[in-house]
């Protein structure tokens, strides 16, 4: 039973991700329209006997709505090409470890050999592998555009506190991450984000130029404060968007994990483990690399963000879709403390 939820799950999520997704774009185009629009409307004066007339300039709308998609475009490839693609590079820039092939540490071996067998078990090439070493809680995350550059980290809290096959669990959902491309879904919503904050400057050249300007300076200044507005607005209903896809792939992941290693029940335990430090008062020291990426990790890394602002689904209900007889009101969580050991 848990095992087909988590399949509906998955497909539930994967639906909602693509939804999400193309309504994103969607908006971005409808901001374009809207802002040439606004260039291109005239109210022509009433003449004798007769009413106002609306006036398209055609050629005008046609231009700034290129204009105005050329900008949220460009920028946001520049963006997207700026942040890289390379897992290894983004995994050193948020504080990660490379793993050496040789060591003497037991809990790296068996980090490595489970990585292994978990790229085995999903058929995927295996990734460069990290820790995070100053993180005493349970997290991870996944980082690469592209299978071939993926890296995966994981904190050296979950190397201690989760079992084998827990551990096996968390990494198996980050492969689904990567297999899943989400990574690249990711940059590419962060691009169109940075473009729409883009009009932004657009919008206060405007706003100062036509403050400045005689002829037609009040048109040219409300334009710019309208782009001003619906850039902010944009990029305001994009990070709530990009939000909503996090939460989604979540569940995906969740769902490709439990396929992956046919055990659930274990990374419903890994999660089980992350409520139980939350309820035990623990207070992780999280870098502020690790906070801007917070959309990365496995597990959120504040317990305050919920809503539509939220990057991943209540830890309660990750744990029902893969356990549904999980109760968290009747001493459904482990008792944890972050010096314990496996």
């Amino acid at each position: 039973m848990a095992e087909m939820s988590m399949y509906q799950h998955g497909a539930s999520a994967r639906k909602q991700s693509l939804l999400i997704t193309t309504l994103f774009i969607f908006s971005v185009l409808l901001i374009a329209v809207l802002i040439a629009s606004l260039a291109a409307v005239r109210l022509t004066p009433a003449a004798a006997n007769q009413a106002s007339q609306i006036v398209v300039d055609w050629q005008l709308f046609a231009y700034v709505t290129l204009a105005v998609t050329a900008v949220i475009v460009l920028t946001s490839l520049w963006k997207i090409v700026s942040m890289g693609g390379e897992g290894a590079k983004v995994a050193r820039a948020l504080g990660a470890t490379d793993v050496s092939e040789e060591t003497s540490d037991p809990l790296i071996t068996r980090y490595k050999n489970i990585v292994e067998e978990v790229a085995l078990g999903a058929s995927m090439q295996a990734p460069r592998i990290f820790v995070l070493e100053n993180e005493q809680g349970i997290n991870a995350f996944a980082a690469g555009n592209s299978p071939d550059k993926a890296a995966i980290a994981v904190t050296r809290g979950a190397l201690k506190l989760l079992s084998r096959d827990e551990l096996a669990a968390v990494v198996a959902h980050e492969f689904a991450h990567i297999r899943n491309l989400d990574m690249r879904l990711n940059l590419r919503v962060i691009g169109l984000i940075h473009g729409l904050m883009a009009l932004y400057i657009v919008g206060r050249i405007l706003m100062h130029s036509g403050g400045r300007s005689r002829k037609g300076g009040a048109q040219i200044a409300l334009l710019g404060i309208a782009i001003i507005l619906l850039g902010l607005l944009g990029a305001f209903m994009g990070k709530i968007m990009q939000a909503a896809i996090s939460r989604q792939r979540e569940y995906l992941a969740d769902a490709d994990s439990a396929r992956y290693t046919g055990d659930p029940d274990s990374l419903a335990g890994a999660l089980k483990k992350i409520g139980g430090l939350q309820r035990s008062g623990m207070k992780e020291a999280v870098h502020d690399e690790l906070e801007e990426a917070r959309h990365m990790m496995f597990s959120d890394l504040s317990t305050k963000m919920s809503g539509l602002m939220s990057t991943h689904p209540p830890l309660v209900k990750r744990i029902q879709a893969l356990d549904p007889s999980f109760d968290p009101d009747n001493n459904g969580w482990p008792s944890m403390k972050i010096t314990e050991t496996q």
